[in-house]
This record gives C-alpha cells, structure tokens and sequence, in this order.
C-alpha cells in the first residue's frame, strides 16, 4: 500500500496541524485557514462558475476619473507576448526604438497597504484604513465566450460576479480550558468573527447597491456558525461605514441594526456534528447555486 493511502482525509491532516503545539506553537488563527481553504474548495467543486477568493478585498471604492482603455489591465503572460513582438519589430525596423512596456503602468492597481496598517487580529479596518479584506469569499462568476483570440480571457469574459458567502476565521479557543471555559471562550471568538463578518457584509452592500443579501460564517478553529445576513439588518453599520466618505450625507432619522439569526455552533469534524455540519454546508451550496442563477437571470 502506498503511504499516501494511509493517511486520512486532507480536513484531518489540516485539523491537526492547527491544533498541532509543536507547529501552531502560539494559537494562531492562520494555521485554520488550510482546513478551511479546502472545506470550501471541496463545498464548490461540483459547481464550475463559483470561485473560492482567499483573501478578498472589501472597501468603498473611492471615485476615480481615469477611464482603463481596452489595453490596459493585460495578463503578464500577455504583456511578455507583446514584448517579444514588439522587440522582434525592433530589430526589422533596423534599431528603431520601441517604448518598453511596464507592467506596473497597464492595470489599475489600488494604493498599497503597508504591514504596519493591518490588524492580525481583526480583519475590519482602523478609520484611517483604505481596505479590509475578508478571510474567504465564495463568488459566483457569470462568462460569456469570445469570438477574438485575447490570452488574458482564456476564450472567456465575465461580465457578473456575484458575491454569495464569506468566511472570518479566527483562533482557536485558549487550549488550556476545558468543559464550560472552553465551550465559552469558543463562543467568544465566535462572536468575535460575527461581529468582523457583520461589518463586512455592510461593505458588499455598499458596493452594491441591488444586493439584498449575503450568507456568511463565523469560526473559531473548527467550530462554525452561519446565517444570512439582510440589507435591512446593517443599516446603521452602513451608515457609520459610510460617514467615512467626505460626500455622504446622512440621513435624517436614527438607524439601527438587526440581530441576524444565527444558526446553531457545529464543529465541522465533530464527532456528532460532522453529519450535521455537512448538510449545512450543503444547504449553502445550493442556496449559492440558486443566488448565481438568480443574479445572472437579472442580467
């Protein structure tokens, strides 16, 4: 027998990997994000145009007056096409000098942000913050083939991508507790990520202004909750979001939030919560697959 064959399931390696004291050394919550990473991948398989986006950026995109022109934002791969030919032109035109292409001039790239501008242990901004990223997206895209040969497009072009689901992971319970301590602490970091996940919502919503709702997660190592996440839930996280933008104007009555229903705290290998932690994620994957074809349907 082969010894990959003997070893379990990816989910098990990356479980104990995060709970391993001899690697995960201070309880960091990025030693969760493998176990994740292929809990979602594995959820989408079986769906083609939804996408699994570590790392996804959230912000209020500022205005901007520039206008991308149809060669701006090439794929590298493009671009080092491009020079070939271009230096290949060069050399017939009998030293004739070509402009050399930067890549760094071609897309729209966003400000960046320094190492000391963000929080390791929450990912919603400072006030002073340009961006927040949110630990997993899950995007549900919508392509149309091309009739022209462009490398950057793969013989495709998108032309909706619809946010259904994010995921804010944080650390782990203190593994020195146990029973009722540590049934609490896993509460408060999960509470910790609702909280996180709340603000995040109210960005998509910002940034789209038809979008009525997004499904999310909030975890602690293992151990996850969901719900989904209304606009009318986030009108005054929306509005203090906003107060950040020098042009909004508020509105004149008082605005409140709605606690969102979250559902029940499961761990994903629980011993008896594996088969139910399962047909939640199952449950969100056909309600993804259904936000995907309602949205492009809208098109």
């Amino acid at each position: 027998m082969a010894p990959d064959q003997l070893l379990p399931r990816k989910t098990r390696l990356e479980t104990s990997y995060a709970f391993s004291r001899t690697f995960n050394t201070r309880n960091m919550e990025f030693y969760w994000y493998p176990l994740w990473c292929q809990t979602l991948f594995d959820l989408v398989a079986g769906v083609p145009n939804l996408i699994v986006a570590p790392q996804f950026p959230v912000w209020i995109v500022k205005h901007n007056d520039q206008v991308e022109d149809a060669d701006d934002g090439d794929d590298p791969d493009e671009v080092e096409e491009l020079e070939r030919i271009a230096q290949g032109e060069q050399a017939v035109a009998g030293g004739m000098q070509v402009p050399s292409i930067d890549v760094e001039e071609l897309g729209d790239h966003e400000p960046e942000i320094g190492a000391g501008d963000i929080s390791f242990a929450s990912t919603v901004p400072e006030k002073d913050a340009s961006s927040v990223l949110v630990d997993f997206a899950v995007v549900s895209l919508t392509a149309v083939p091309r009739s022209e040969e462009k490398l950057r497009y793969g013989g495709w072009r998108i032309t909706a991508a619809n946010t259904c689901l994010l995921v804010e992971v944080k650390r782990f319970a203190s593994r020195s507790l146990k029973d009722d301590e540590l049934d609490a602490d896993i509460k408060l970091h999960i509470e910790e990520a609702r909280n996180d996940v709340v603000a995040q919502a109210g960005y998509i919503f910002l940034q789209d202004e038809t979008k009525d709702s997004i499904m999310v997660i909030a975890a602690a190592g293992p151990y996850w909750s969901g719900t989904t996440i209304h606009r009318g839930d986030v009108e005054r996280t929306m509005d203090q979001l906003s107060s950040k933008d020098p042009s909004y104007r508020p509105p004149g009555e008082q605005l409140f939030d709605q606690e969102p229903n979250w559902n029940k705290i499961l761990r994903l290998d629980g011993a008896s919560s594996t088969a139910a932690s399962e047909a939640r994620l199952r449950t969100i994957c056909k309600k993804m697959r259904e936000m995907g074809d309602q949205k492009s349907n809208a098109k």
